[in-house]
């Protein structure tokens, strides 16, 4: 670790003025980012994001902030390859500007506090060095070494899961239904390798999203319903469950059948209607543009809604067959699940859900 200070006292009005500018662009970053997942090649979303990290790196270098300076620059430059068609942008580009605007936001906040800075050196010397190599790369090599970067910056993209040693033993006890459930939830683990345990990962969650708004769904019910959809899925082709490209609309189509297969299976295995219920509208969003019916808002039930966003936090996180492969930090994640609140998620939930995911990570 190194200790950052400054040679001349930096008067408070000036730096107040470039925090606030600083907090203005960080949120103008993080809208450009997702805008750009959905348009990767807007001339103005690609310009406005270079303008952003553009003026947060003049305003580091008034302050004299040489350690941040040196990493947005090499940042600015690698946008600056992007915007012109040097290289493309995609998740992996936002995932790294947004992990970097976290460090320089770390890096602001601690002097703000303390008038001096902590930080890893070494990783801001091995960060300089990726993005140098990034901006001269082959493209065959700009995923790996996007992802080297991004394990650099953020070790925890593996995103360690406090796992709670037998979660499920009380509700289990006496229900040998939900019992067998489970046991087959954890043997379709095996059949994608990303899903190493998403069952307790995604039950937990559920469980005390659940909790904390008081128990509105019933949790054996619940419970159920999340490892009837994973058993779902796990009947889909192999193929198609490992596949890392986008899935073109007759695998969406095959895709979107697990809604009804869970569905049925959870009325025919637990035979509950509720249950199956929340499975049957866990793809439905409350603006109404979700499948299979389309319905929203208060229509889709709070299981429904429960369901929903853990399963995209999962997606998200730990892969899905049309978004990434590899494991992606968890501010990304909270940060793409925000911005659907109202959209495809219920605000309501989605508050709880901010609220009780810090206690597993």
């Amino acid at each position: 670790m190194a200790t950052f200070t400054v040679q001349e006292p930096i008067d408070a009005e000036i730096f107040n003025e470039a925090y606030e500018e600083f907090l203005e662009q960080y949120s103008i970053c993080e809208s450009s980012i997702v805008a750009l997942e959905h348009k990767p090649k807007d001339k103005v979303l690609l310009n406005d994001l270079f303008r952003t990290i553009h003026t947060v790196k003049a305003n580091a270098s008034l302050l004299c902030f040489d350690p941040m300076v040196i990493i947005l620059q090499e940042l600015e430059s690698i946008l600056d390859l992007v915007r012109s068609g040097g290289l493309p942008f995609s998740n992996l580009t936002g995932d790294v500007t947004l992990l970097l605007m976290d460090k320089s936001r770390d890096f602001m906040e601690q002097f703000r506090s303390q008038q001096l800075v902590d930080y890893d050196k070494a990783l801001y010397h091995a960060v300089e060095k990726g993005l140098q190599q990034l901006s001269n790369c082959a493209p065959s090599d700009t995923t790996n070494i996007l992802v080297k970067i991004i394990a650099i910056i953020d070790p925890d993209t593996s995103l360690t899961f406090n796992t709670q040693r037998n979660w499920l033993e009380e509700l289990t006890q006496d229900d040998n239904d939900l019992k067998f459930l489970y046991q087959l939830a954890k043997m379709c683990e095996e059949r994608v390798g990303y899903w190493k345990g998403r069952t307790d990962r995604i039950g937990q969650l559920a469980l005390a999203m659940n909790l904390e708004a008081g128990n509105p769904v019933d949790v054996v019910n619940l419970t159920a319903s999340l490892f009837t959809h994973d058993i779902a899925m796990a009947f889909l082709p192999e193929n198609l469950l490992n596949q890392q490209r986008r899935l073109n609309p007759n695998q969406q189509t095959l895709v979107r059948h697990h809604v009804q297969t869970s569905s049925q299976l959870m009325r025919s295995i637990f035979n509950s209607h509720m249950a199956g219920h929340c499975l049957m509208q866990h793809q439905e969003c409350v603006n109404g543009s979700g499948y299979p019916n389309g319905i929203q808002g208060n229509n889709i039930g709070p299981g429904a809604k429960i369901i929903s966003i853990v399963h995209t936090f999962e997606a998200i996180t730990h892969g899905h067959t049309s978004i990434t492969s590899h494991k992606r930090p968890l501010m990304r994640a909270l940060l793409e699940i925000n911005k659907k609140s109202g959209i495809e998620f219920s605000e309501r939930w989605v508050d709880i859900f901010m609220r009780v995911v810090p206690n597993f990570y």
